[in-house]
Formats: C-alpha cells, sequence, structure tokens
C-alpha cells in the first residue's frame, strides 16, 4: 500500500511539473515569448527609425508612454529629457504609447515589432548581442498603415 500512495505522489509530481513546463514551452517545444531587454528598448527608443513619429512638441506626447508588455524589469530609460512612463496594458488605455508585439531571439540575433497606433505606424528591428552581452541595431522597417 506504501509503494502505490508513493507512486500516486510521484505521478502527481511528475504531471505538475509536465505543467509548468507547458507554461515556458511553446508547442513546438521552443521557449516561450522572451521579454525584451531595457538596453534593447533604449536602442528603439532612441533609433532614428522611430524620430519623426514621436512628435514632442504634441500635447501628450511627453513623458513617452510605453506599454509593458514583453518588457524586462531594469533601468528606466529616458526620452526628450524625461523618464519614459511604463505601464500595463489596462492602464494605457487609449493614450499614444509604443507596445511591443513580438520579441524572438535566435542564437545572437533578435528580431522585434514594434506599433505607435497614435501614428499608425509598426517597425521591425532586427537586432546582435555581442559576446560580452551589448545589443547593437542591425536593421530597421518602418511600416505607416
Amino acid at each position: 500500500m506504501k509503494s502505490r500512495h508513493v507512486t500516486q505522489i510521484g505521478l502527481v509530481g511528475v504531471l505538475l511539473a509536465a505543467l509548468a513546463s507547458d507554461r515556458t514551452l511553446g508547442a513546438s517545444g521552443q521557449q516561450s515569448q522572451q521579454l525584451i531587454p531595457r538596453a534593447v528598448l533604449k536602442l528603439i527608443i532612441d533609433h532614428p527609425a522611430l524620430a519623426g513619429y514621436f512628435h514632442p512638441e504634441v500635447a501628450g506626447r511627453v513623458p513617452l508612454v510605453i506599454s509593458d508588455h514583453l518588457l524586462a524589469s531594469g533601468v528606466t530609460p529616458t526620452k526628450f529629457g524625461q523618464p519614459v512612463r511604463i505601464l500595463s496594458d489596462r492602464e494605457v488605455g487609449s493614450q499614444p504609447h509604443l507596445r511591443f508585439q513580438r520579441f524572438e531571439i535566435e542564437g545572437s540575433r533578435a528580431k522585434t515589432m514594434v506599433e505607435y497606433k497614435v501614428e499608425g505606424v509598426e517597425a521591425v528591428f532586427t537586432l546582435e548581442s555581442s559576446s560580452a552581452g551589448w545589443w547593437k541595431v542591425l536593421d530597421a522597417k518602418v511600416a505607416e498603415h
């Protein structure tokens, strides 16, 4: 009887471990969505490809608001001389904000897609990480909708 009880507990443990791993693995078995390091966030908001869309002269655009969707925790960068405001999707509501849609890492390269709905733009950035962990933008493409 004792060994059957241990077997059932062992099975429960295996099932719980499987459920936990299912939260971190996608259907293909790959790791789930990566979080965007704050260093990458800084590169994106300072990149010339988006500069013409932020319009700091327009009321309500400074400080720059960014959704926390996919963002890793860390140091909050500044833009236009003020710290950016990082808010949850619920808090952001309809105010102008930048939102990351996707961030995928493959080896030392990453691709991220960001949207700025108030200006009707989506941008795709290709980045590369050095062996020391420093990121740089290799390519940026902006599409207007």
